[in-house]
């Protein structure tokens, strides 16, 4: 495996570290020349799948980077001096200056047909950050199991045991204490502050992929994994097959909505058939 380590710095002064794979090819056309990958939530950019993929696309003549978003772990270093960064303090309207920052880096090194996407959380960020800012040379997006954002959804999903962290969250910002740190559980296993809390599952859903998706511009393919998606199954994260029932049933023109048959939210086993997924369509566009 073969890759550039390599770091971006966000506007605010954030720095940023990831992965860089050249292509194993030159001079093959290709609708896409580099693709852009954010990790999920909590999560960094050497995760191995991402690795992986990286690794598979720049065999195909592809370019790939797996990047850090400034909510990689839990807790992280922000800006020197500034207070911490990481997952639980992060607001999903960050990743725009995130993406950009990655994306200057790529236009750095000659790539002018850019897919951008995402795992879980970075799926959302993905389906935000472009059809809020219609980035210049990007070209599709691939998001991989996102879920919805949609807080009655959650509601209905998780009833008190969302409600009530929520509203205790909305307590700590309005008596002052926005860092306030709490796992409430659902709707999956993280740390979030009450000010990162309340803005993700917002009442005015700002970060609904399905509202976002008809706004990305440019061909959109989301994937998610059957077993993630199977209503009562013993893998299955509600808030992914809430995201991939509700893009189904909006049936934008531009975007495509597909399953990965036996495949988790982590794709463990079925990693060659994501990556045939994606790359298949990328390079039929």
């Amino acid at each position: 495996m073969l890759a550039d380590l390599v770091e971006v710095t966000t506007p605010e002064g954030i720095s940023l570290s990831g992965a860089y794979f050249g292509t194993a090819r030159s001079g093959q056309y290709s609708p896409v020349d580099a693709v852009l990958y954010f990790h999920g939530d909590g999560g960094h950019f050497y995760n191995s799948l991402y690795l992986g993929l990286g690794e598979r696309f720049a065999e195909q003549g592809i370019a790939f980077v797996t990047g850090n978003r400034r909510g990689h772990d839990h807790v992280a270093n922000g800006v020197r001096g500034g207070p911490l960064a990481g997952y639980a303090f992060e607001s999903v309207d960050d990743s725009r200056a995130d993406f950009a920052a990655w994306l200057e880096l790529l236009r750095a090194r000659g790539h002018r047909r850019i897919a951008i996407g995402g795992h879980s959380g970075g799926a959302v960020r993905a389906t935000y950050a472009q059809a809020t800012e219609r980035y210049d040379n990007v070209v599709a997006v691939v998001p991989v199991s996102p879920g919805e954002y949609n807080h009655e959804g959650v509601v209905a999903l998780d009833g008190e045991d969302f409600a009530g962290p929520f509203r205790e969250s909305e307590r700590n910002l309005s008596e002052g204490r926005p860092d306030t740190l709490l796992r409430p559980g659902v709707p999956w296993g993280s740390t979030w502050s009450a000010r990162a809390f309340v803005d993700c599952f917002n009442p005015d859903n700002r970060y609904s992929v399905t509202t976002h998706a008809a706004n990305t511009g440019c061909p959109t393919r989301f994937i998610f994994g059957g077993e993630e998606c199977a209503v009562g199954g013993p893998q299955e994260l509600p808030v992914c097959g809430a995201a991939r029932r509700s893009l189904a049933e909006a049936g934008y023109s531009h975007v495509v909505v597909s399953e990965i048959e036996g495949a988790n939210h982590g794709y463990q086993g079925r990693e060659q058939e994501l990556f045939d997924t994606m790359y298949g369509w990328l390079a039929s566009l």
